[in-house]
């Protein structure tokens, strides 16, 4: 090899991450239930963003400490805390959101949980998230040649991708304030955070989770390699596949499920579907 040739990495043992990583996650969602069994909770707020808890900090400690030790010089982008190095494109990145969900958190709804994704050349190769109320860690690995989700160590089944829907979950705010169900015409369910609506999509045959507005990437990185485990996809709005990336934090529309039962929603909502 000459000097000016780049060292090849070994490639990396996504089982031994994965049991890892889902360690890792459990050990946030208890971070979060500590905050819970508190009589008062520490909040904050984000211009622009909206709160911030004490639970979301507790949980982003645990993570970074835990998931950096699991892949020497791996980057790190999460929703709460900085970098310590910038972004290399290419290069493993751990993308974090230590408590998506942190509004049903406050109001006292379980509907929050852990997302922790792991892009490997750019591309989302696991995907992991915890549910601190339920006490259930759903993981999935997502490589070109492999796909396989688990829930509590127990292997998910593979989704029937038949283009048949019969559920849509939606978020809170598109069913409190927009009224999207009365447009839809399938059963409709409101759920707080996009990891708990990326599992229902990823474990309830025929329910889509149809997302109507920009979301960012380490809100869907968890629960899209969960979904992606088990044969499911992200479809943006003209039926294409949408690719996740840590260089690209803004997410738009997309439906999530079976990606026939995806296009399918899409088709029946008017979407311009491309070839």
């Amino acid at each position: 090899m000459s000097p000016a040739e780049p060292e090849r990495s070994t490639p990396l043992d996504l089982d031994a991450i994965r049991a890892g990583v889902e360690e890792a996650v459990e050990a946030a969602c208890e971070a979060i239930r500590v905050v819970l069994r508190q009589q008062t909770v520490k909040v904050g707020h984000k211009p622009g963003e909206g709160p911030v808890t004490e639970a979301d900090y507790a949980a982003d400690d645990v993570l970074r400490k835990r998931l950096l030790a699991l892949i020497p010089g791996a980057h790190w982008l999460s929703e709460e805390s900085e970098a310590d190095m910038p972004l290399i494109q290419g290069e493993p990145t751990w993308v974090v959101d230590p408590l998506d969900g942190t509004r049903e958190f406050l109001r006292g709804l379980p509907e929050f949980g852990v997302s922790v994704g792991l892009f490997v050349d750019d591309r989302l190769v696991l995907g992991c998230v915890g549910l601190p109320v339920q006490r259930e860690v759903y993981s999935g690995i997502c490589t070109e040649d492999r796909h396989e989700a688990w829930k509590d160590g127990e292997p998910l089944p593979t989704l029937p991708d038949d283009g048949i829907v019969k559920r849509v979950v939606v978020s809170r705010h598109d069913y409190e304030w927009r009224r999207i169900q009365y447009h839809l015409p399938w059963e409709a369910y409101p759920l707080g955070s996009a990891v708990l609506k990326l599992v229902h999509a990823a474990t309830e045959d025929r329910t889509i989770y149809f997302s109507t507005g920009p979301r960012s990437v380490w809100d869907v990185a968890g629960g899209a390699g969960v979904l992606q485990g088990v044969g499911g996809a992200l479809i943006m709005i003209n039926g294409k596949p949408l690719d996740l990336s840590p260089q690209q934090i803004q997410v738009p529309p997309y439906a999530a499920g079976a990606p026939a039962d995806c296009r399918a929603l899409l088709s029946e909502l008017g979407a311009d579907l491309e070839d």
